[in-house]
């Protein structure tokens, strides 16, 4: 049985006033789209903007999500990159990280869709952990 992960990301605190999500992918698929949600939901509660100018613009530029099922197997490996672009017109400066991060979960023997589905929720939360703690050391 795969129980749900705790994630706990810490805040990531740019110095600007405003900032935006954007998806450049044109991936498409149900495990995409939940993905964009989770992606959607992180940002607004976990990007954090506290400057007086400047703008911050998320750009995701690919998710791709690849499952493998074989007999008592069921494996999913998640590619997420990902832009965070701060521009300052004060300073009339640039600061661009970009991210590339790739996770991947399994489950061997005998296990339900549910535990697929578990599996493939807490492995999304894991990638957007690990942009996050990759973030947080470059910033």
């Amino acid at each position: 049985m795969v129980k749900p992960e705790k994630f706990v990301n810490e805040k990531l605190i740019f110095n600007s006033v405003s900032k935006n999500l954007n998806f450049d992918n044109s991936d498409e698929g149900s495990e995409v789209d939940i993905m964009k949600e989770i992606t959607k939901y992180w940002f607004d509660n976990k990007v954090k903007t506290n400057g007086f100018s400047g703008s911050l613009d998320v750009n995701v530029k690919k998710i791709d999500i690849t499952k493998l099922k074989e007999n008592e197997l069921f494996k999913i490996t998640i590619n997420l990159i990902i832009e965070f672009k701060e521009v300052s017109q004060d300073l009339n400066k640039e600061k661009i990280y970009k991210v590339n991060v790739s996770e991947f979960g399994q489950i061997k023997g005998s296990f339900s869709i549910n535990d697929q589905e578990a599996l493939t929720l807490n492995t999304m939360h894991r990638v957007l952990n690990s942009v996050s703690n990759k973030i947080l050391e470059l910033n």
